[in-house]
């Protein structure tokens, strides 16, 4: 677990996928009745890779050796030969203890640092230079007591204040809104939010909304699709 600490000068964060390795999803939900959730890695590049795989809880400048997070990841490191896969398992040591009332969250990491191939040969009086590219995830533990998750944005409160809108959600759900838009219109957020369970978050957008006003709200959903939700302001 020191792979870090040697190459965080050369690491860039992304939001899909490193730089050859392939990640077979965008989230991934861990239900509480799971054996384990697994992650298939794909090496698309024609060199090998090594893998480094570890969970944070927000804080994405901690180092894996300072991390302590309820779960066990097998393996954390792999060399995936080209053009080959690696299945990573994540599973939820025995007795630990999570809310059993909302949705939990942590964030999955995947560092890509890549090896060499015959055709990596520098020019003569140059150097080769590589980069360790790491990829982050989430990964929700969600309690078998939660129900109706694919209607929670419907029940996300919108009050508009000018050219700012406080969103509140009082689901026990993390729900991440991609795009804001005039019924039929083009979005009008500046970024997508992600809405922790049982909270208000404020946000600025391009024009100003008035009460009553209907919006589209575009919710990336458990497979990472995005799915559409008509709401009206205030």
């Amino acid at each position: 677990m020191k792979f870090v600490a040697a190459l965080s000068g050369l690491l860039l964060s992304i939001p899909a996928f490193a730089d050859s390795i392939i990640v077979n999803g965008t989230r991934f939900i861990y239900k509480e009745n799971d054996k384990e959730v697994t992650v298939q890695l794909s090496n698309t590049a024609d060199r090998p890779s090594l893998a480094q795989v570890w969970l944070d809880d927000g804080d994405p400048e901690a180092t894996p050796d300072k991390i302590s997070t309820p779960f066990i990841i097998n393996p954390p490191v792999s060399r995936i030969d080209p053009h080959s896969g690696q299945v990573i398992r994540i599973k939820l040591n025995p007795g630990s203890r999570l809310s059993q009332t909302k949705e939990s969250i942590w964030w999955l990491n995947v560092l890509d640092i890549p090896g060499s191939s015959k055709a990596d040969k520098a020019p003569e009086g140059a150097g080769l230079f590589k980069m360790a590219v790491r990829s982050r995830f989430k990964l929700i533990y969600r309690p078998d007591s939660l129900s109706g998750r694919s209607s929670a944005i419907e029940k996300i409160k919108l009050q508009p204040a000018g050219s700012s809108l406080t969103m509140t959600n009082p689901t026990p759900f993390y729900i991440t809104v991609a795009t804001i838009s005039p019924d039929g219109g083009e979005p009008i957020n500046l970024d997508a939010v992600m809405l922790a369970p049982q909270s208000s978050q404020t946000i600025s957008l391009r024009q100003t909304v008035h009460t009553g006003e209907k919006l589209m709200l575009e919710e990336i959903n458990d497979y990472g699709a995005l799915a559409k939700s008509k709401a009206t302001a205030g």
